[in-house]
């Protein structure tokens, strides 16, 4: 593991040096599918703010929940640089999104123009994850087992930074071949949901049911909910679909 990177007199910690790399990253891609859209507008600006401030808010205050009020009071000098939770990231990003298209009366779909960068953003994440230690694996005897405090474990953050890559490719092959917009951003919402409950299986961290972290538990009703929202998107444009050619056989 390689928690420092040493410059000199300077250490810098390469896990806040690759979550800012991360952001940046997340950024770039978004920007150039907001051009690529046109939508790169001063609105769409403003709901990507309302996305960043809710994710860090999110991402920070989650781990009050992550960690428990005593642990993580203790650890408030040092959340500035380590101490935050993708799963407070993206729900409090999501509320900062919906919060902004409300005020701003925005009633347009705009998650697609995320849904690209978002799991590149995190695959260059878990490599912060992977070189600082954390998190901590299940203990194991796998070849590709880690060292993390003395112990082989799952290399867990590599399992989802390979899983993220995936994604990635998968949404990046499925860009402009969606029906309706908004399915995109429903389908990454799903597929990474559905990547990283598989990969808790891999974790050490602690069950609040019998045999499921609170990541997990949280997940379940996001996967519910948002294939709910892509099954009702599908069955519209198969309606709109068949009444486009109804009408073609009509005019004919």
């Amino acid at each position: 593991m390689y928690p420092w990177l040493h410059l000199g007199p300077y250490a810098l910690s390469t896990y806040s040096l690759l979550f800012l790399c991360a952001y940046v990253a997340g950024g770039i891609v978004t920007y150039r599918e907001a051009k690529r859209q046109h939508r790169a507008t001063e609105a769409v600006l403003r709901v990507a703010l309302g996305a960043l401030a809710g994710g860090l808010i999110g991402a920070k205050l989650s781990m009050l929940v992550f960690l428990g009020p005593a642990t993580f009071v203790k650890d408030v000098p040092y959340l500035w640089y380590s101490g935050q939770a993708w799963t407070g990231c993206f729900f409090g990003g999501y509320a900062g999104v919906l919060l902004v298209k409300r005020l701003q009366r925005i009633t347009y779909s705009t998650g697609d123009i995320f849904a690209l960068g978002l799991p590149l953003a995190q695959a260059i994440g878990r490599i912060g994850n992977l070189l600082g230690g954390d998190p901590f694996g299940l203990p194991s005897n796998l070849p590709w087992a880690i060292v993390q405090h003395g112990m082989r474990r799952q290399p867990s953050a590599l399992y989802e930074l390979l899983l993220d890559l995936g994604l990635f490719l998968v949404i990046l092959r499925l860009r402009d071949r969606l029906p309706r917009p908004g399915d995109l951003f429903k389908l990454y919402v799903i597929g990474y949901c559905g990547l990283r409950f598989l990969v808790d299986f891999t974790r050490a961290d602690p069950h609040v049911l019998p045999g499921l972290t609170l990541v997990q538990v949280l997940y379940v009703p996001a996967i519910a909910w948002f294939g709910y929202k892509l099954w009702c998107s599908y069955r519209v444009s198969r309606r709109v679909g068949r009444s486009l050619q109804q009408r073609a056989v009509e005019v004919v």
